[in-house]
């Protein structure tokens, strides 16, 4: 009996991690005057539960992190020279009908709007352009960077296994590589 529990147990974990696996966030990092422009598309986060909660008429948030960072021989040496946070968020208007979306850099609101499409909103949750990482030294010529960017979306509908362990939180990543060219 035990080690059909055990059997059961382990494929659940791993449904739930192939779940996750298939998830993925586009990016596209462009050189720029000692600076790297990101522009990123995560189409995969928006899904039913997502379109649940911001018809309730709660604030749905995707808190994106973004960092630039430099490979090191093993990867937990990797330094960050630049890192930006970026929050987007939408909300129903339940009375009025429309949507009110905003997008934080760091905190501080960048642009606030309302919307009347929801294909509107999906679009402005999950793409995001031209977000500017200047890092804190110069970068090399020729050299070798990564973009790293992180997706975390709030309030969750869902609870899964994999989001009940101590290590397991419901996130999204993705990593391109960049040369910095002059």
């Amino acid at each position: 009996m035990r080690p059909r529990r055990f059997v059961v147990a382990a494929a659940l974990v791993l449904a739930t991690v192939t779940l996750s696996a298939g998830e993925e966030i586009r990016i596209t990092p462009i050189p720029s005057a000692g600076k790297i422009l990101v522009s990123f598309a995560v189409r995969d986060a928006w899904s039913m539960g997502t379109r649940e909660v911001l018809q309730s008429g709660l604030v749905l948030r995707f808190e994106y992190e973004v960092e630039l960072r430099k490979p090191a021989p093993l990867w937990f040496f990797d330094s960050t020279l630049a890192r930006a946070a970026i929050t987007s968020r939408a909300q129903f208007d339940t009375l009025g009908g429309g949507y009110k979306v905003s997008r934080m850099r760091n905190g501080t609101v960048v642009k606030s709007q309302v919307f009347h499409q929801e294909s509107e909103v999906r679009d402005w949750l999950t793409n995001v352009e031209r977000v500017e990482l200047d890092p804190v030294k110069p970068l090399e010529v020729n050299a070798e960077y990564y973009v790293h960017v992180r997706l975390t979306t709030s309030p969750r509908r869902s609870v899964s296994l994999w989001s009940i362990l101590p290590f397991g939180k419901e996130e999204i990543t993705g990593r391109q590589p960049v040369t910095y060219i002059k």
